[in-house]
């Protein structure tokens, strides 16, 4: 290791604007250890010097021989891999493979972006509170370095509801204000320059999915809503509206994901109001959609049959798709534990013994 190097990320350091705080939060080590090296009385640690040199983007001869050109290739392998992940629900692993890659390329903003997204996914699913602090410290770095929109967007999205869960409301709020309005998007526009026709087409049923996609989480979500105020004959009404808007747009596909959420709301109305018969024929609903939806992946690549959807396809990799056996999985341990206030109607009946065996056998055949 040539005794220059700290001359080096001090030159790379000021002509790149970066201040030794700033380096050092990416590096996760003191900004006095890097005043040590630029001053040449210390030396970074070896498993440091893979990280600097791809934080500075320098040249194969710069530090320790790193290629910027090989760097690229590596990056898109380390995120392929994290993606797989997500499409098969993964969660933990495809956390590891991204921290290993940020471990080489720490100021990554595309790997920290696509890391966020599966802390807060991890979060939504364990409930791993710790995780919100980590969503908030890696948000802010790449909104101080990230120049794609996207990847911005997403993680303030990330950003303000992890604050919200944290019941710092009013940095929430501020976050959320920092969004863009959504009055046009990029389907939208395509739509209406594309061509030929049928492209126009295609762009135009991704606006109604995506569009419809919003519309009925905030439905689902004004249901819940109810429910947490124990209006529980709103709530059956507002979750039977969800019902009949999905069946009309088309209840196949990913939207099976969203009736299960119609049909579970539904179930824990009738459950709090005692009617124990309509809570379990709500929850066969509930199970029937998680089935239909887990053998819709296995049969890979089919296109949705609603006339307002035609044109587009659904598989593990398209149109939000990325679900897997989890999503049933999370739902039969929430409805034990997370929602046994609810569903104590349920839990406390006769029946209920049969209905777990018969969806742990089902959880069973579903993974075979």
């Amino acid at each position: 290791m040539t005794l220059k190097i700290g001359e080096k990320i001090k030159e790379l350091r000021k002509a790149q604007d970066i201040t030794q705080d700033k380096l050092a939060s990416y590096l996760n080590i003191s900004y006095q250890a890097i005043s040590k090296w630029e001053n040449g009385t210390a030396f970074p640690d070896i498993t440091l010097v893979p990280k600097i040199a791809n934080f500075f983007g320098v040249s194969a001869d710069y530090l320790l021989g790193i290629k910027a050109d090989e760097n690229e290739e590596k990056i898109k392998e380390y995120f392929d891999k994290a993606m797989k992940c997500s499409h098969t629900g993964d969660l933990k692993k495809g956390i590891a493979i991204l921290r290993e890659a940020l471990d080489i390329y720490p100021n990554n903003c595309k790997l920290l972006s696509v890391l966020i997204g599966f802390l807060f996914g991890s979060f939504c699913a364990n409930g791993e509170k710790e995780l919100l602090q980590e969503i908030v410290v890696k948000s802010e770095l790449v909104l101080q370095d990230s120049t794609d929109e996207e990847d911005r967007i997403d993680v303030l999205e990330k950003l303000a509801y992890s604050y919200n869960y944290l019941e710092m409301q009013d940095k929430a709020i501020e976050t959320a204000n920092r969004l863009p309005d959504s009055i046009v998007n990029r389907q939208q526009v395509l739509s209406n320059i594309i061509m030929p026709m049928d492209k126009r087409k295609e762009k135009q049923q991704e606006c109604v999915f995506y569009n419809f996609e919003v519309m009925i989480n905030h439905i689902l979500w004004l249901g819940g809503i109810s429910l947490g105020r124990k209006e529980y004959e709103k709530a059956i009404s507002i979750y039977d509206r969800a019902i009949t808007v999905i069946q009309n747009i088309g209840n196949e596909g990913f939207f099976l994901l969203k009736s299960a959420g119609a049909y579970n709301g539904l179930a824990m109305a009738y459950s709090s109001l005692g009617k124990v018969d309509e809570a379990y024929y709500n929850i066969e609903n509930v199970i029937k959609c998680y089935v239909q939806f887990e053998k819709s992946l296995k049969q890979g690549r089919i296109s949705y049959a609603s006339p307002i959807l035609d044109m587009l396809y659904f598989d593990r990799d398209n149109l939000h798709c990325n679900s897997t056996i989890t999503e049933f999985e999370d739902w039969y341990r929430k409805m034990r534990n997370d929602y046994k206030n609810y569903f104590k109607a349920v839990i406390d009946d006769t029946r209920f013994k049969e209905l777990c065996e018969r969806i742990e056998t089902t959880l069973n055949l579903i993974e075979g």
